[in-house]
């Protein structure tokens, strides 16, 4: 009998074992790393994106998490330093992590290129546009174009506005985005009936924009293009104020953060601006992530909360519809779907995993970006 209920003892124990790891494995946590710049010049951008990324994972997590997997996020503050970041791959392999949403800055391609030779690691990066890592058959994925397609947008509201002659300086201390961006500017000019007059390259680093400002006066151009950061573009549009300026200020989509206004003040009011956000959305997500997002930092988000929404929903939903949660499960699942609902329209990706999204032109008025007609 002693042995009879021993066995039995046994038996119930294997099989509370292995429904608490049946349980166990279908309930298993996700690990997604999340790594910007949180710190530092340029930490606004990845801020911003992070603030979007940790909405989406809440938003997901109630919703049942992943066919009942809860999404537990990793942050990483990269500093935007490629060497330290290089650094983080050692820590996502001893954690097991498979996927990384990052980084934020084009200027990160060396980390991403890294990562890519050294893990089997899937990349999704909210705001990397560099045309370096385009047309590839890679772990890379990202939710905005190519930076090249962003120079057109440009050009449009640059001829719609006819004063031809027309300066552009740009920031190489992010060269992967810029400098791509400039040259398709610089190289369609007489396509769309500009004249050059200066153009010049600068390192934020390092560069006395009391200088530059000078220099762009001088010039005599009615447009100036600028290619940086928000707060420098900022800072190059103080100084153009006090020059006493007339010429016309246009941004990329780099510098539609919060940091370009707080920064910039009166300077920066009637800016043109490139971007992939659209203000005037009716898309009721949009308008119910707005609102959150305002409920939850007082301001209106843009296009870095955004991107970085929509690109751990899309992970999610492709994770959701995989055969497996591996790596090559779930970028196959990615490749396959024709187009993901996104917070404001439909997002497709081509065979390399880049998309082509829509670009809206915006300027600043009374302190707020708001379409431009």
């Amino acid at each position: 009998m002693k042995k009879n209920k021993l066995i039995s003892i046994v038996i119930i124990i294997i099989i509370v074992i292995s429904a608490f790891s049946i349980y166990y494995v279908k309930t298993k946590p996700i690990y997604v790393a999340f790594s910007a710049g949180l710190s530092g010049q340029w930490s606004q951008l990845g801020v911003q994106v992070r603030n979007g990324f940790i909405q989406g994972v809440d938003d997901i997590n109630s919703n049942g998490g992943v066919n009942g997997h809860k999404i537990i996020p990793i942050i990483f503050d990269d500093k935007n330093d490629n060497e330290y970041a290089k650094t983080l791959l050692n820590t996502l392999n001893e954690q097991n992590i498979d996927y990384l949403i990052g980084f934020t800055l084009s200027s990160m391609t060396p980390a991403t290129e890294h990562f890519l030779s050294e893990s089997n690691i899937l990349i999704f990066s909210p705001t990397m546009s560099t045309n370096l890592l385009s047309g590839l058959d890679d772990n890379f994925f990202r939710i905005c174009n190519p930076s090249s397609h962003e120079a057109y947008s440009l050009l449009d509201v640059l001829k719609k506005d006819g004063l031809k002659d027309f300066a552009i300086v740009y920031d190489t201390s992010n060269w992967q985005y810029t400098k791509p961006l400039y040259d398709t500017i610089v190289n369609s000019k007489t396509k769309y009936d500009l004249n050059l007059v200066y153009e010049e390259a600068f390192d934020s680093h390092n560069i006395d924009f009391n200088e530059l400002s000078n220099r762009l006066i001088n010039s005599k151009a009615k447009q100036i293009v600028i290619l940086s950061s928000g707060v420098d573009t900022a800072q190059i549009a103080q100084r153009l104020q006090l020059n006493n300026n007339t010429a016309i200020l246009y941004a990329s989509a780099w510098a539609t953060t919060k940091d370009l206004i707080s920064n910039g003040g009166t300077a920066v009011e009637n800016m043109r601006l490139n971007g992939l956000y659209d203000f005037n959305s009716t898309n009721p997500k949009s308008i119910a992530f707005e609102n959150k997002m305002i409920a939850k930092y007082g301001n209106k988000p843009s296009f870095p909360q955004l991107f970085g929404y929509e690109t751990i929903s899309i992970l999610a939903k492709s994770m959701e519809s995989s055969k497996s949660l591996d790596v090559i499960s779930v970028k196959k699942s990615i490749l396959k779907t024709s187009s993901f609902e996104g917070l404001q329209e439909n997002i497709a990706f081509d065979e390399f995993g880049d998309p082509f999204r829509p670009y809206f032109i915006y300027t600043v008025k009374n302190g707020e970006f708001i379409s431009f007609d």
